[in-house]
């Protein structure tokens, strides 16, 4: 009973790291703190909070319905789906790890009220920045793979540690500077193209498509 207990926690904490890892908050946070740029303390961490609610809104709702959706709507399987989502991690993670996002003027969102700096920071920081299709693929995967549970206790751990890191993005930055976040994101997609990879081995066996 013990080591299944172990056993539960250990995939726990490894589902948790691979949401985290796809969410990718590192790499985010400097985003979201350079397109917040001049908003007041109080008013950011407001705006964080809300943004990560919703993204975590987003993420339960696919993982309470992608079995449907994959499974009745689209007829697909999860080893097909498998190779999708790692070919998405793979491509996204890429096109992000060797080309740099074109430069955006986020000047005019310190001047708006919170509700409209809200209405037009929601799309596209909680989605897709924050929540991306790889990030839908992967929670599908982990329900699929252990349990809807174990899924769903991943992703309140992996959004209970994103929720903090937002919180004290300021003090983050101060702290760390935006050289070491931005070398953080870049070391995370690495891992993450790693991730895909294994995703789309995965699947491919479990199509019969590659010998174990």
């Amino acid at each position: 009973m013990f080591n299944d207990m172990e056993s539960n926690l250990h995939s726990l904490f490894l589902a948790a790291v691979a949401i985290v890892a796809v969410l990718n908050p590192f790499g985010n946070l400097p985003q979201f703190i350079s397109m917040t740029e001049g908003v007041k303390t109080p008013f950011r961490q407001k705006l964080f909070r809300n943004i990560v609610f919703t993204a975590f809104c987003i993420v339960s709702i696919f993982l309470l319905t992608g079995s449907f959706i994959m499974s009745y709507l689209f007829r697909v399987s999860i080893h097909e789906l498998r190779v999708a989502g790692g070919l998405i991690l793979m491509v996204m993670s890429l096109r992000n790890l060797l080309f740099s996002s074109a430069h955006q003027d986020y000047s005019h969102y310190k001047t708006l009220h919170f509700n409209e700096l809200f209405k037009q920071t929601i799309i596209p920081m909680a989605f897709p920045m924050l929540v991306g299709p790889g990030t839908l693929a992967t929670i599908i995967v982990i329900s699929e793979d252990k349990n809807i549970f174990l899924a769903i206790g991943a992703i309140i751990i992996a959004f209970l540690f994103i929720f903090t890191l937002f919180h004290y993005a300021a003090t983050i930055e101060r702290i760390l500077g935006k050289l070491a976040l931005y070398v953080f994101s870049r070391i995370a997609l690495v891992f993450i193209i790693a991730m895909g990879f294994k995703m789309i081995i995965a699947g491919l066996k479990g199509m019969g498509l590659v010998s174990s």
